[in-house]
């Protein structure tokens, strides 16, 4: 086992690690007009932008009150801000070197690669194609992207007027603005179609100081030597140890088919100052709430009727299987017919180890200490997770894929930090919401197109004929191959339910970049 590196976190902005994590996000999207009066405005940023380690310790913090207090604390907030640059807005500033990446995904940047996402094309008119987004393409492709955020909703707003009336006073031109905000009550941290998100993280390799253990990612398996086989693997179940260089430049990345070793040498390419920076990636994606809903109701209805499904199939159980998880967060692996994850939840003393406690190939057959639910068996066939389900789609886990032996999914893995924007349903149905999807890596042409190009898009990958991720999947009136635990049905997908409106492709440097290099 090699040691791990130590992490620059007093340059690496927040946000990619450990993110941000709060209820409003505020995503400022700027242009660049006057080139050296924009660099002073961006050069000024550097001592407000949040690091990795303030925000860890905020983190601490605001935990150790919630444990304190036994709730939630009230009068305990945060601003955390970063800045995030596009190709273009680093050629405009005059910033040399970005001819050193290798990711040709970043340099053309999203409005260029829509296409290869599954986008309607361009120029065809089509809803979600480039010249129908909100921002990204044309004359409305961003520079530079500001992120606020705070449980604060008035503070967030506060510091956003300020920032724009600063940006446009020094050069830059506010083109578009994205209000994130987590789901009211117990909808807290579920995306809009109702499923709980972002509960299967990877978990970053290295340590905050020369001390062995010291790390920036908790290991919390069990202390029971059962669980001594997953150690070396996963900081906690269902999150595997990634090396940094696969979300972080300046660092090595993992031997292929060995999680444990780094590479020698496997820095990613970039400039100089690219070191301990990150590829953005943002989407935003709206979501038909209600036409989802309707499929669900009358897709169920029909698989009720076909003979050898289940009789007593209902929309939830549906939803779940194309999720492969149950709405609460609770995986289909571990119970398909019912949804433990609210008992559970309201039970456990680590709700998220159990929910995340799964394998798809082989059975789980070691239960975590205070879990009495069913363990997961064995799914090799997809007959108790569908292969087009969401969660097995976009992370194949234990199962061997077409690029090859389970080990290398650990190289594709996401640092996602999205957020829901828009009002519920039920207050304002017309009205658009969805998701605004942010993610952080290497590779953007490795990474997360990889996995929307290779294995969300394609019905035959990492599984043959599972069918498209029916979820995030651009394909329409297609089909998938829906399991009961003995046999497959074929479930046509209309799709249309998710449709992107914007984005860009962009670079989050290190701090150090806003007050050295500009």
């Amino acid at each position: 086992m090699l040691e791990e590196p130590v992490l620059d976190i007093d340059d690496i902005q927040g946000n990619i690690f450990p993110g941000f994590k709060k209820d409003s996000q505020h995503f400022l999207f700027f242009q660049i007009i006057e080139p050296e009066s924009a660099k002073l405005w961006l050069k000024s940023l550097a001592p407000k932008l949040s690091k990795a380690r303030e925000v860890l310790e905020a983190h601490s913090i605001w935990k150790a009150r919630r444990l304190e207090l036994g709730h939630e604390p009230k009068n305990l907030d945060f601003l955390f801000i970063n800045c995030a640059i596009s190709a273009q807005g680093f050629v405009k500033l005059g910033v040399p070197g970005i001819e050193e990446f290798d990711d040709i995904a970043f340099k053309l940047g999203l409005e260029k690669r829509s296409g290869t996402l599954g986008d309607p094309p361009a120029g065809s008119g089509s809803v979600g194609s480039p010249e129908t987004w909100v921002f990204g393409a044309g004359s409305r492709s961003p520079d530079v992207l500001l992120i606020l955020a705070s449980d604060n909703l008035d503070w967030a707003v506060r510091a956003e007027e300020e920032f724009i009336a600063s940006a446009q006073k020094q050069g830059l031109e506010l083109i578009h603005v994205d209000r994130g905000r987590v789901r009211p009550g117990a909808l807290a941290g579920h995306e809009h179609f109702g499923f709980k998100d972002g509960i299967s993280h990877p978990a970053i390799r290295g340590r905050k100081s020369n001390a062995p253990a010291d790390f920036i990612e908790p290991r919390t398996w069990p202390e029971d030597s059962a669980f001594d086989i997953y150690r070396d693997r996963f900081a906690a179940p269902g999150r595997p140890l990634v090396w940094p260089g696969h979300f972080l430049f300046g660092y090595v990345r993992q031997q292929f088919d060995e999680p444990e070793l780094s590479r020698p040498n496997s820095e990613p390419p970039g400039p100089a100052w690219a070191v301990n920076g990150s590829f953005l990636v943002y989407r935003r994606l709206s979501q038909d709430v209600q036409k989802f809903l309707s499929f669900l109701a009358e897709a169920s209805e029909t698989l009720r009727h076909n003979n050898g499904f289940d009789e007593n199939l209902t929309p939830e159980r549906l939803g779940a299987l194309l999720v492969g998880r149950w709405a609460s967060g609770w995986p289909v692996m571990r119970d398909p017919n019912i949804d433990r994850g609210e008992q559970h939840l309201a039970n456990a003393t680590e709700p998220e180890l159990a929910e995340n406690y799964f394998k798809f190939s082989e059975a789980t057959t070691i239960a975590l200490p205070n879990d009495p639910y069913p363990l997961n068996q064995a799914d090799p066939n997809g007959l108790i997770c569908p292969f087009a389900a969401h969660i097995r789609k976009v992370n194949p886990r234990d199962d061997a894929t077409d690029m090859g032996s389970k080990e290398r999914t650990f190289q594709k893995l996401l640092l996602r930090r999205g957020i829901t924007f828009g009002p519920e349903i039920t207050e304002q149905a017309s009205a658009e919401r969805g998701l605004l999807f942010v993610a952080f890596q290497t590779s953007i042409v490795n990474q997360f197109e990889f996995l929307m190009n290779e294995w969300v898009n394609e019905a035959n990958k990492p599984h043959s004929n599972g069918g498209v991720d029916p979820i995030i999947g651009a394909a329409r009136d297609t089909k998938i191959s829906l399991g009961n635990g003995t046999k497959k049905f074929e479930l046509p997908i209309p799709g249309g339910w998710v449709t992107p409106t914007g984005g860009e492709y962009m670079f989050a440097p290190g701090v150090r970049f806003f007050s050295d290099i500009l």
